[in-house]
Formats: structure tokens, sequence, C-alpha cells
């Protein structure tokens, strides 16, 4: 069920669904004023986040995740909170409420809530953002997959920002919602299919193990998908920042960083751990390097909590049978020995700490 971080940022009980994934722990930290709104957008009905803003962090962080090592090319340059005070996001929300309960009660509790990215021209962005989505409309690609309105996974994330337009500044313009998925059926390509083919299904997908598209059928596109922030972003594929390093067959233990992230979560407050997701955008951006960003986050936890952070996540891999810091390069590993001397020897089981 959705539930209303702690601390949240928003005053209204309608704001709850605004921070239910990208935003899983609050934040005290307002976004900026009325003036800060990029040119355009209706100052009334959005709210530009700083990027100081532990709430900027977050989102940045979980969506460079998303798009792994394109992140470099594709730099989050504004974030812009919808407000929750305008009257259309406050009939929007309640409508979304008002499906969530009705799938909830239909599923024993489970209305199947994601994250979803939807891209679109400037326009079209602040078009949504004052009167909703356009029901009429046609699916930009041809609708291939049924007639729908199409929201990428938060895992292809780069498929949204890839289909929006580039504005005169630039820009690309992406908008990150909540979207009520309920019971996916996969939608045959080329079917022309426009509403579900039975009541036990709510949306549609392209594929069930590995999807690109969710599709939302026009009559049930502003009850299921919520927007809730504008990102604002710059694509450029040349060659920036640091280069990619080499991969070489690793001559230690390593395990995936985002693992090692997720059990630093479990030990560091809050604003300890948006500076350890600062540090990784700053990798994933190719900022600093992996020496920099293995120095610097031993320098934030300190040797007990990311001792114990290892640790966690050894006797998880152990207990599944796997080898405890399996060669996963995907989203970016760390070498242990990275760490020092000590942790290293930690890990060999040399030395206890």
């Amino acid at each position: 069920m959705i539930s209303t971080p702690k601390n949240s940022i928003f005053g209204c009980l309608c704001c709850t669904y605004l921070y239910q994934s990208y935003v899983s722990k609050g934040t005290s930290e307002m976004a900026v004023p009325e003036s800060g709104v990029l040119q355009g957008f209706p100052y009334d009905k959005v709210l530009r986040v700083e990027e100081r803003c532990d709430e900027f962090i977050r989102i940045k962080h979980r969506f460079y995740v998303s798009i792994g090592s394109l992140a470099q090319y594709c730099p989050l340059v504004a974030l812009q909170r919808l407000r929750c005070t305008a009257d259309q996001m406050i009939a929007q929300m309640e409508a979304f409420k008002h499906q969530s309960k009705l799938l909830s009660e239909k599923y024993d509790g489970e209305p199947n809530i994601q994250d979803g990215l939807f891209g679109s021209s400037k326009v079209g962005i602040i078009q949504i953002i004052n009167y909703g989505f356009d029901v009429s409309a046609f699916p930009e690609d041809g609708g291939y997959f049924g007639i729908g309105l199409y929201i990428a996974p938060e895992q292809v994330a780069i498929n949204s920002v890839m289909s929006s337009s580039v504005d005169v500044d630039g820009l690309r313009h992406v908008l990150l919602c909540r979207v009520i998925l309920g019971r996916m059926e996969e939608v045959i390509r080329g079917s022309g299919q426009s509403k579900s083919s039975s009541k036990q299904f709510d949306s549609g997908v392209d594929n069930q193990q590995f999807p690109t598209r969710y599709v939302i059928w026009y009559p049930h596109v502003n009850t299921q998908i919520l927007p809730q922030y504008v990102l604002s972003v710059t694509v450029d594929f040349r060659s920036r920042g640091l280069q990619m390093q080499p991969r070489t067959q690793p001559s230690s233990p390593w395990m995936p960083f985002q693992a090692l992230l997720s059990e630093l979560d479990k030990f560091l407050p809050n604003p300890t751990m948006c500076r350890v997701w600062r540090l990784h955008c700053e990798f994933l951006e190719r900022k600093i390097t992996l020496q920099e960003l293995a120095f610097r986050l031993r320098q934030i936890t300190g040797d007990q909590i990311l001792i114990a952070a290892l640790r966690s996540f050894q006797f998880k891999e152990t207990s599944e049978g796997q080898y405890p810091f399996p060669y996963i390069t995907l989203r970016g590993s760390l070498p242990m020995k990275k760490f020092g001397a000590e942790i290293a020897a930690f890990l060999k089981g040399k030395k206890k700490m």
C-alpha cells in the first residue's frame, strides 16, 4: 500500500503519492522560489528543486542508476516538482487514489504501482501539467503495441529521454510518474488493441519478462498515471569527462556497487546517505575515478559502518549459496582491495574488525 515517508516535505495528505519510490526518505529542504522555474513552465503548478537539496540528489541518483553508463552523456540539468496545491494536481491525485483503492480491493491489497517515465516535447509536457494527458492522441511510435499511452519502465528510462524532443535551449524534458498497472497483459505487436481484452486485466505491456513499454489504455490514462516531477536533461554522446577505465579480470573479490549502497542505506542517516549518492553521481558522470570513489566513500562512511555493510552483504550472499563477492560489472562494481589493506585483510579472513 502507499504510505507517506517520514518527515515528508509535503504538508497535505493528498501529496502522499509524490514520494513513494524515488524519494524513499523524507527531507526538510524545500524547492527554490517561483523565479527558479524553467522558462515557459507554469510557476503556479511547478516548483524548481535546487541541486543542493537531498530531494534532488535522491532522484538524480535513481535516474543515473537506471541509465547506467549513459549517465555521463545525459546529465540531469534541472528538476521541477509538480505542486500538490494546484487544482489540477489535487483532482488528479484524488482520481489516482480512488483507482488505487479500487484495484487494492480487487487484488487483495496489491494494486501494482510502479515508477515510469514519459518523454515528449517541452510544449507537450507543459500541456500535460496544465490539462492532463491528451486521451485523443495517437502513440507517437505508430501504436505498434496498442492504441494507448506508452510509459517507459524505470530500467529503460533512457527510452523516454530519447523519445522526447530537444527544445531551443538544448534540453529534453521527461515526466517522472507513478503508474497503476494492476494486472498486465502482453500486447501482441501490431494488434491494434485499444483496451483490455477482458476485465481481469488493467493495463498492457510489450513483454512480461523484459518490459520496455507499459501501455495504459486511454480511458484510464488520467486515473492510472500521476505525474510527479519534470526531469530536464541534456544529451551529448561526444566524449566528455574522464574516460571509461578498461575492464580487466579482477584479482580480488568484487561486489556490485548498488548492493553496497543498499546495505549502507540500512546503517547511515539520511544526510550521510545523500552524500554517498552524490558521490556516486559524480562517478557515474565520470567526474571522479574509481579510486577516488572508493577513497571518498571510506571517508564518508568510516570503516566500522563500511565493514558492517560488507559483512551484511557477505552473509546474505553466502546464505543464498552464492560466492560472497561475485564478479558483477553491469552497473559498476568495486574491487575490495581499493578500500584499503585492513578491509582487504578482513575480507580474506585474515583480520577481525
